[in-house]
C-alpha cells in the first residue's frame, strides 16, 4: 500500500524547472495554489504600511520576534483599544494589543475571532446565553468568541493579546454598542463596514462619546460616558 500511494505521488507531484533564477513546475502550479509561483512582487506591507507576510520581492516575509517588534511599537498601541497590526493579510489580520484599553463598547461580528494572551491576565465580558459576565483570560491561554457574540476585552496595564480576525469584505458589517450603565437600556447600536479596525474603532467610539444625543440613554437619561484608560 506504502508504495503504491509513493507510485501515485510521484506520478501527480509536478517536475520543478529552473528558470532565470525562480522554481517553475511543469504542472500549472497556479490550479494548487495561485500564490505559489510569483510572477511579479507582491507588497511586503499594505496601503496602511502594515506588514503582509510578503517580503517585498515574491517571497514570504522572516518571523517577527515579537519581544522587539512590541517595544518598537508600544507607543503606538494606545487607548481606546490600544491595538496595532502585527500583518495584515487578505483573509485575516493579526493584531497584537497592549493593556490598558478604555472601552465601554461591545464589539459584535458575523465571523469568529480568536484571543490568546501573552503577557498578564485580562477578561473578555459577553453577552450570551448564561446574561452578562467575564470570561477570564490567562497569561498563555486562548479563547475562541463564535459570530455574533456581542464582547468587550477589558485590559489592564502591562498586559499583551494577540487576535486573529477574518477580513470582512466591504458588504459586510459589524456592530459597535453601547449599553447604559444605569439601566443596561440599548443606547446606541453602530453598524459599520469597517475596513481599519485600528483606526475607524476610534473615531467612532470618540464621535459616540463627544455627541450627547448619541450617548444619553433614551430609557433613564443617563450619559454614558468616556472611560478613563482601566487601571487593574
Amino acid at each position: 500500500m506504502i508504495a503504491e500511494y509513493a507510485q501515485i505521488c510521484r506520478k501527480c507531484t509536478p517536475e520543478p524547472i529552473l528558470t532565470n533564477g525562480r522554481i517553475r513546475y511543469a504542472v500549472g502550479m497556479s490550479k494548487i495554489n495561485p500564490s505559489a509561483v510569483v510572477n511579479a512582487p507582491f507588497p511586503a506591507n499594505d496601503s496602511l504600511g502594515d506588514p503582509t507576510g510578503w517580503d517585498g520581492v515574491g517571497g514570504v516575509a522572516s518571523a517577527i520576534n515579537l519581544s522587539a517588534w512590541t517595544a518598537a511599537n508600544r507607543h503606538l498601541m494606545v487607548p481606546p483599544v490600544s491595538n496595532k497590526y502585527l500583518f495584515s493579510g487578505k483573509d485575516f489580520f493579526v493584531m497584537l494589543i497592549a493593556g490598558p484599553n478604555a472601552r465601554n463598547d461591545f464589539h459584535m461580528t458575523n465571523s469568529e475571532e480568536y484571543f490568546m494572551q501573552l503577557q498578564g491576565d485580562v477578561s473578555i465580558r459577553v453577552r450570551d446565553a448564561h446574561g452578562i459576565r467575564d470570561i477570564i483570560l490567562r497569561e498563555g491561554e486562548a479563547m475562541f468568541i463564535p459570530g455574533g457574540v456581542p464582547h468587550r476585552p477589558q485590559r489592564g496595564p502591562n498586559t499583551l493579546g494577540l487576535v486573529v480576525e477574518r477580513r470582512r469584505p466591504p458588504t459586510e458589517t459589524e456592530h459597535m454598542i453601547f449599553f447604559c450603565e444605569k439601566c443596561d437600556a440599548l443606547v446606541y447600536d453602530q453598524e459599520f463596514a469597517c475596513s481599519d479596525i485600528v483606526k475607524h474603532f476610534r473615531e467612532a467610539m470618540e464621535a459616540f462619546w463627544a455627541d450627547p444625543k448619541l450617548c444619553t440613554c433614551p430609557s433613564c437619561g443617563t450619559r454614558v460616558p468616556k472611560p478613563s484608560p482601566r487601571t487593574a
